[in-house]
């Protein structure tokens, strides 16, 4: 997508936090300056309006965060990394919310290593990412499982739930900048999550199921290093 429709696409999403705050503000001011209003009720409306500031503040701060990660150079550092222990501190991680929601969290690696030449932490916010946007479909609760195996030349992360699935209208957009179906959502991170896998050379891919759920696929090239060592076992 050109720089240019993805300014647009921000440009779109801004308005409503925006239009949001500056009404905020003006119903604040007209508060603090009406001397019919008592003092305990200017105060407990005021508080009302700065929580409403602050909300849309940190939807403002989430799109240009969400936008730089998906528009801004690219900054990998990549190292070896076992990608078996970047999920399972995933899991430990997100396990007490998943709890929270009556989802049932289970890491299923079937190898006992997986090592790559990649960047943990962008490899962690694509991971969460995907774990974050399962949690979220199953809105009474489910089982979602991270899935770790290994072909001849490279690593296959799923990320599977007990969701809704992804309706058919949805499935050529939700890699669309700006598209959500949630009601606060940015559209941003399934397109960063693809942009991340891409950089370390993989791809991302999903299916949903007509019972129900979807299962989202990572596929990462094994470090060289890796495969030349399996090629000589």
């Amino acid at each position: 997508m050109e720089i240019t429709e993805l300014a647009g696409g921000l440009a779109h999403e801004l308005r409503n936090p925006l239009s949001t705050i500056m009404i905020q503000l003006k119903l604040l001011t007209e508060d603090l300056n009406d001397p019919s209003v008592p003092e305990d009720d200017m105060r407990r409306r005021a508080l009302l309006k700065v929580e409403a500031l602050r909300r849309e503040a940190e939807r403002l701060q989430s799109l240009f965060d969400d936008f730089l990660a998906l528009a801004g150079p690219s900054r990998m550092r990549k190292t070896e990394v076992d990608l078996i222990g970047v999920a399972r501190n995933l899991v430990t991680f997100f396990e007490p919310v998943a709890k929270q929601s009556n989802v049932a969290l289970r890491l299923e690696p079937n190898v006992d290593r997986l090592s790559l030449m990649l960047d943990e932490r962008l490899m962690g916010q694509a991971f969460l990412n995907l774990v974050v946007n399962a949690q979220q479909a199953m809105h009474d609760g489910g089982t979602l499982v991270v899935r770790l195996t290994k072909e001849r030349d490279a690593a296959i992360i799923e990320v599977s739930d007990t969701g809704v699935g992804i309706p058919a209208a949805d499935r050529e957009r939700i890699f669309r900048p700006f598209f959500s179906t949630k009601a606060r959502g940015t559209g941003l991170g399934l397109p960063i999550t693809r942009r991340i896998i891409r950089e370390h050379g993989g791809e991302l891919t999903f299916c949903s199921r007509p019972e129900g759920g979807a299962t989202f696929t990572i596929r990462l090239p094994l470090s060289p290093d890796s495969v030349a060592r399996r090629q000589s076992s």
